[in-house]
């Protein structure tokens, strides 16, 4: 593996595409198994398997592995260079990527109404769940609590597991 890429090299990769066997080896190197690689890549099984290891993937395909990639070395950074920690937080449900899904609204959701109804920095709308402990929180406000792994079916899943990696890396997550 290469040292972190930057976003101009994930792009102009991408563009280019990026070939098959790069799965099987960033795969191979934190253990993930192939109906989890085609949830990421958002491929099918089928799919993934058919293609020839010297073929090229698509250009949405090509980022997902990309950032599959950045994300897997800045991990490998963050835990030493130890693949099997990293494999094993990558499954580990964390409280930074719960949600509550009843309160999950759409955009339009939320623009159908004033301003106002959004709260503000001095107002939030809502319960204040801050001085919960996990558990009460998870308990009071029925939060679905996902592991990285889970959200990193979208790109913005990608962007929130390395958003928690930072804050492991600085010593800001519990």
């Amino acid at each position: 593996m290469q040292a972190t890429l930057p976003v101009t090299s994930i792009i102009t990769q991408a563009r280019q595409g990026v070939l098959r066997r790069r799965v099987d080896e960033i795969a191979r190197l934190v253990g993930l198994t192939d109906k989890e690689m085609a949830r990421i890549l958002n491929m099918s099984i089928r799919g993934l398997h058919g293609k020839a290891t010297a073929t090229r993937l698509s250009l949405a395909a090509s980022e997902r592995l990309l950032l599959l990639e950045r994300l897997v070395q800045r991990g490998l950074a963050v835990f030493d260079g130890r693949a099997d920690l990293l494999a094993r937080w990558l499954r580990t449900p964390l409280a930074e990527l719960a949600y509550r899904p009843e309160t999950d609204r759409s955009l339009e959701e939320m623009a159908s109404g004033p301003l106002q109804n959004m709260g503000s920095f001095h107002q939030p709308v809502g319960p204040i769940v801050s001085a919960m402990t996990p558990m009460e929180f998870t308990h009071e406000l029925s939060v679905i609590v996902q592991s990285p792994l889970a959200v990193l079916d979208t790109v913005s899943g990608f962007s929130l597991a390395e958003d928690v990696l930072g804050r492991i890396e600085w010593g800001l997550a519990g």
